[in-house]
């Protein structure tokens, strides 16, 4: 007789295993279809229990699971991922929670309305968390985003031109205190509302789309407290479309009368209660958040630019066609069309269960002294290997070469560094949406080390791989993938604090749904996180200067990144002086982190 593979006997074990009933199965069974706004659109179409481990007392970890992604995987028989998002959900029980594992269908298509969805899925996680008092939620797979938007009165001196009342631009002085109210955009990326189970988002969701009013005005020598007659004022409006607005501070004006009227009490709406009367008030999540998202980065040049067949047709010849990238040459006299790109599910199924079998890796396997190490990168932003330390006392005088790179650090630099064994990094570079800007990189040196991209770039009417692009140093999609087909990226598995701006955003954020194929393609987070030994990274998703503080004392003290993203909140909301958290418009700059990758995870030591 045959002799099962052991993945099989563990999946059918699984399966076996008897599905009790418990006060959240319930609350599961009679949530979906949920329409928030009873428009007859649901927003959490299907939702469906897998499996439920852990001890009934013990703090709940809820893991959504997109179903689109699961149905995917079930017609792949190669394809193990309930398996290994079963046994997920067993490690982390294993680690002292209760799981709960879900599988879930959300709003797609029009209307544009990623935030009602995020709100639907935050009174599923409301109703679970009344039920049995949770810690964290994991969604793998592809959900939408929250996208944040501010105003706030923002006393400024700057020089500047503004409209005096006869329309004429007026001259302000450096001295001249102005107040700017204009909404913008302070997270494309916000789970916040998500963790947040007591706050007031509701009221702050704005569909669209529509309008927010913006102000910008000068007063004379002062600004009156409650606002006044302008010596110059201009008023506009911003176009938005679902999103979430925090409001801190009421500027109304008035064109006819040339008049501001101010209310710096008129603020803090999205708050509790409770967190209203804090030194700072800020939401505070309850629970920890974080997403295992490999769509944006599962995308494949198509074959059919190379003659060959298309992907959907013979996957694995297309990824063995475009290791070795091919020069593209001009077609009856045309110059060579610029090479289009596809989405591959089997490449997203791929990269995730690769990052699960780290996941369990790192949890699993006996942890060793030569990866329990810290190890920072920066360019032009200063080192962060301080803020690392206070993770383990053992390192405090830790120094190795090649650990701590300061200055005009390279792509080549970068590869050097990942490949060095380190359990907790931090990299510090001024980045976008895409990618990070390091110090100048030598094309012919990438290609020694990383081989041909999948990059093309023109050279007379043909068009080449290349990596001439990144000579500025950009460490992108294209870098990542390359080190990661190369193998490069050995350092073992690690924790990431990003603070380079926007590292978190997803491309596309500000003007597309979360289902259209532009967004979050070729993300700058979810590079790092699937094409090296990754598993969480904690990151900023708007421009801006600031880190969590308390991070790495948090995870030295055996809590979980997740838990180390919420001390953040904490620490902030205590202030009793706003100019030691940014002032009026930094203070709630906590709001502008998240985190990607595996909240539930923990610092382990040798």
């Amino acid at each position: 007789m045959a002799r099962m593979h052991p993945f099989v006997v563990a999946l059918l074990a699984f399966a076996a295993a008897p599905m009790t009933q418990s006060p959240v199965t319930e609350v599961v069974a009679k949530f979906a279809p949920f329409d928030l706004d009873g428009d007859g659109r649901a927003e959490v179409r299907t939702l469906e229990r897998v499996v439920e481990v852990g001890d009934a007392k013990s703090p709940l970890v809820v893991v959504l699971v997109e179903g689109r992604l699961w149905r995917t995987a079930s017609r792949s028989p190669e394809c193990m991922l309930d398996f290994f998002v079963r046994r997920y959900a067993e490690d982390v029980a294993a680690e002292g929670h209760r799981v709960l594992l879900l599988i879930t269908d959300v709003h797609k298509g029009p209307p544009h309305q990623d935030g009602r969805t995020v709100l639907a899925l935050r009174r599923l996680l409301q109703r679970l968390h009344a039920t049995s008092p949770m810690v964290a939620a994991v969604l793998v797979g592809h959900f939408p985003d929250a996208l944040l938007v501010r105003t706030c009165n923002w006393r400024r001196h700057e020089k500047l031109s503004l409209p005096g009342q006869d329309g004429k631009p007026v001259a302000i002085d450096a001295k001249t205190t102005n107040v700017r109210a204009v909404p913008e955009i302070v997270a494309h990326r916000c789970d916040l509302v998500l963790a947040d189970l007591d706050g007031d988002w509701e009221r702050c969701y704005v569909p669209g789309p529509t309008t927010l009013r913006s102000a910008w005005a000068t007063f004379g020598d002062t600004v009156p407290e409650r606002g006044g007659v302008c010596t110059a004022l201009q008023v506009g409006e911003i176009p938005v479309t679902d999103v979430f607005h925090v409001r801190d501070g009421a500027a109304i004006a008035d064109s006819e009368r040339f008049t501001l009227h101010l209310d710096a009490n008129d603020r803090d709406h999205e708050c509790s209660a409770a967190d209203r009367t804090r030194g700072n008030p800020l939401a505070l999540p309850e629970i920890a958040v974080s997403r295992i998202d490999a769509r944006g980065v599962a995308w494949v040049p198509d074959p059919a630019a190379f003659g060959a067949p298309p992907v959907e047709r013979d996957v694995q010849a297309s990824l063995r066609l475009t290791e070795v990238p091919s020069v593209l040459r001009p077609v009856d006299g045309q110059p060579a069309k610029p090479v289009a790109w596809q989405f591959d599910a089997r490449t997203e199924l791929r990269l995730l269960l690769a990052y699960f079998e780290r996941n369990h890796a790192f949890r699993t396997e006996q942890a060793v002294a030569e990866r329990h190490r810290p190890a920072s990168i920066a360019h032009e932003l200063g080192s962060g290997m301080a803020s690392l330390r206070a993770a383990d006392a053992a390192w405090t005088n830790f120094a190795e070469a090649g650990y701590d790179v300061q200055h005009g650090a390279t792509l080549l630099e970068l590869a050097q560094w990942l490949q060095r064994p380190a359990v907790l990094r931090t990299l510090r570079v001024h980045s976008d949406p895409w990618g990070g800007a390091f110090a100048a990189s030598d094309p012919a040196a990438l290609q020694e080390l990383l081989g041909v991209p999948w990059h093309w770039v023109k050279d007379g009417d043909t068009l080449a791989p290349s990596w001439r692009d990144h000579r500025s140093g950009r460490a992108d999609f294209v870098f990542y993938r390359a080190l990661h087909g190369k193998q490069l990226a050995a350092g073992g598995p690690f924790l990431l604090v990003h603070t380079g701006c926007e590292a978190l955003s997803p491309p596309g954020a500000a003007a597309h749904a979360y289902d259209h194929p532009e967004y979050g393609q070729r993300a700058h987070a979810e590079s790092m996180l699937f094409f090296t030994g990754c598993l969480a990274i904690a990151g900023r998703a708007k421009v801006f200067y600031d880190e969590p503080r308390e991070f790495a004392a948090v995870l030295g003290a055996g809590q979980t990144f997740g838990q180390a993203w919420q001390r953040y909140f904490a620490v902030e909301r205590e202030a009793k002086d706003w100019n030691d958290v940014g002032g009026d418009i930094g203070r709630k700059r906590s709001y502008f982190w998240s985190v990607v990758g595996d909240a539930t995870l923990r610092l382990r030591r040798p």
